[in-house]
């Protein structure tokens, strides 16, 4: 790659060129700019400059050179023809300026050919880091496409025996059934179902991370609101916030056989998990499918019983 200096620096540099061959030829030397030695020693800071610097440095170190040249050499003795002393005078400069101008241009070239490359080289990193770039999002969105597919293979089969699950007689394994298809929809096991009779919002069961939770809410804001317009209670909603300060984040409405409130489906907590309309969608699908179930959600005394749940059971 060629030098890039300050003008400075390059004066610099080719002064002190010149008074190094000016200190030798006036100290060591004749003092007549070397004009007995052939190829001349001032060719050295012409080649120099225009070779490391281009045309301009060049051009510079030529005018510095034949100045010196006009000032000390001496070429002839005795009477000679006045053309031909001004003939062989200035052969020597026109050659430094020729010279200084053509090497200049080729070093320009040369550093524009490299400055292409540089930047072909840059864009060429910049590319490259963009494509691994995008080869690692694509191998970990891969990834994650592979986890979620399996989760999900996963997540069916799970689904299924739960379903098969609630057809059981057994009071405590339809508990743990819709436990663990409310915990698929919801992702989470910080929840609590609550059964609606008339105004009495009772707590019946619950995931395993939400013990403690209060066993009645009929008296609460989100249970009041609830009652009067069955709708899902987001916590992502400024006017569904106030009313779900105190105990969850979401609230999804379970309509019976009537098409009234049967019960309600309260997540407490959620972590790593948005509400988004497609998770509420979902938890929405699942109070469908256990709305439409006269056997689990039916009033009428035949199924009353199947509604108790063991003790341990309730959150």
């Amino acid at each position: 790659m060629l030098k890039k200096r300050p003008m400075l620096l390059q004066c610099a540099e080719m002064l002190l060129l010149f008074a190094a061959l000016v200190a030798v030829d006036q100290g060591l030397m004749k003092g007549d700019a070397f004009s007995d030695l052939n190829p001349n020693p001032y060719w050295l800071p012409v080649l120099v400059m225009a070779t490391t610097y281009g045309t301009g440095s060049g051009l510079a170190a030529a005018a510095i050179a034949s100045a010196i040249w006009f000032h000390w050499s001496n070429l002839w003795s005795g009477a000679t023809d006045h053309i031909e002393q001004q003939l062989r005078l200035s052969i020597q400069p026109m050659l430094w300026m020729v010279t200084a101008l053509v090497t200049g241009e080729v070093t320009a070239s040369r550093r524009n050919r490299l400055a292409d490359q540089e930047r072909q080289h840059q864009a060429m990193d910049r590319n490259w880091k963009k494509l691994a770039e995008i080869i690692a999002r694509l191998t970990d969105t891969n990834r994650k496409l592979q986890v979620r597919i399996a989760t999900e293979q996963r997540t069916i089969v799970q689904a299924m025996a739960a379903g098969l699950a609630v057809s059981k007689a057994d009071p405590e394994s339809q508990a743990d059934a819709l436990a663990h298809l409310i915990a698929l929809a919801a992702q989470t096991e910080d929840f609590t179902f609550y059964d609606v009779r008339g105004a009495q919002v009772t707590a019946r069961f619950g995931g395993r991370a939400a013990m403690g939770q209060p066993p009645d809410l009929s008296r609460s804001p989100m249970a009041q609101a609830m009652l009067a317009t069955p709708r899902p209670l987001r916590a992502d909603r400024a006017a569904d916030c106030p009313l779900l300060s105190e105990s969850g984040i979401l609230a999804v409405p379970v309509a019976g056989t009537d098409e009234g409130l049967a019960a309600i489906i309260l997540v407490h907590s959620a972590v790593g998990i948005r509400i988004t309309e497609a998770y509420v969608a979902q938890l929405l699908q699942v109070a469908d499918l256990l709305g439409q179930s006269p056997a689990l959600f039916g009033r009428e005394q035949a199924s009353a019983t199947k509604w108790l749940v063991p003790e341990g059971k309730v959150a």
